[in-house]
């Protein structure tokens, strides 16, 4: 087993270990934060700890009462079929992408339902905004691509890969965290990524993305949670 994993490490290079479960990402509940991810993940020893550790996210407690509350159980009905059991996660091993900006990208506004693009973008790595560390720029975009809103929040810090493994956090700059991190070029390339998206797995999805060295890279993409339309 470890001589396998190092086998796709010398392929891949550093990894991101991140959980898929049945549960996850559906239209009425997302389970976000919930199942844990690995970043920049350099070893096999490495490799193996950060699948423990998202197997054992998937039988806390704290997902156990979210489950519950998502079928509007309660603790009367814990040993009702299915409550309580062994959550199946399975755990998908990506190239590890070191961002120099990064967020996500809504392909209808999950607010006001308005058919446009809203995109919430920081410096470096999307653990920033996942983890709360910083407000994203805040971006909307109409269907052909033009920007129609930007707005740059303080972003105090930002999170890159680590030199050996993990992440590490580095104050911004006041130009940097004052600035928009996104160009009115890069929004374009939103806008086509979101249509492609669209065109292979249908409307109103939820998109992470990542710019490293001048190409933008799709990362995940999801049907928006409580959209109902």
């Amino acid at each position: 087993m470890e001589s396998e994993i190092q086998t796709m490490l010398d392929s891949l290079g550093a990894v991101s270990v991140r959980s898929s479960a049945s549960q996850e990402d559906g239209e009425q509940f997302s389970y976000a934060g919930l199942f844990h991810s690995c970043l920049n993940v350099t070893t096999a020893h490495g490799v193996e700890r950060a699948i423990q550790y998202i197997w054992e996210s998937a039988q806390s407690n704290h997902l156990r009462s979210y489950i519950m509350r998502a079928e509007g159980l309660t603790m009367a009905d814990e040993d009702g079929a299915g409550v309580g059991g062994v959550v199946q996660a399975a755990i998908i091993i990506q190239r590890m992408i070191a961002s120099e900006v990064s967020g996500i990208m809504f392909t209808r506004n999950p607010v006001t339902h308005a058919d446009e693009r809203v995109i919430e973008a920081t410096w470096g790595l999307g653990e920033a905004v996942a983890s709360g560390y910083v407000t994203p720029d805040y971006f909307r975009i109409n269907r052909v691509g033009e920007v129609i809103e930007a707005t740059a929040s303080k972003k105090e810090v930002t999170v890159r890969a680590g030199q050996y493994e993990g992440t590490i956090q580095h104050k911004l700059l006041d130009d940097d965290a004052n600035s928009l991190c996104l160009t009115t070029q890069q929004c374009i390339e939103l806008n086509n990524l979101a249509v492609k998206c669209e065109q292979t797995f249908g409307r109103n999805i939820d998109i992470e993305w990542a710019f490293a060295n001048g190409e933008l890279w799709l990362l995940q993409c999801r049907r928006i949670t409580g959209l109902n339309l």
